[in-house]
């Protein structure tokens, strides 16, 4: 059996590629979370920045990266107060109460 060798050029980019599939990875759940959350510009700024610094600097940037836009996008959806006012009743019908206290 032969020893495996290779070039400190070549482990350097097989670490960097098996980093961006990694920040690939975790970077697909804030995409997820903001096209179901309707909160697209948080989902795409998270999985791009999940890929590149699983470049930079691996899980140590992608998972952190990716978790941080995901409660960005959580905490919008949240506070978003989607309450809308309903009028029940159109036409108001006139009420008279007899009071025999104040006669």
């Amino acid at each position: 059996m032969e020893p495996f060798k290779i070039s400190l050029n070549d482990a350097v980019f097989y670490t960097t590629l098996i980093n961006i599939l990694l920040g690939f990875l975790f970077g697909t759940f804030p995409l997820i979370y903001g096209l179901k959350m309707k909160n697209r510009k948080y989902g795409v700024y998270g999985f791009i920045g999940s890929i590149v610094g699983g470049a930079i600097l691996g899980v140590f940037l992608s998972y952190p990266i990716a978790a941080i836009f995901t409660w960005f996008i959580l905490r919008k959806s949240f506070a978003k107060d989607d309450a809308e006012a309903v009028v029940v009743n159109e036409n108001p019908v006139e009420a008279e109460i007899d009071n025999t206290e104040n006669r």
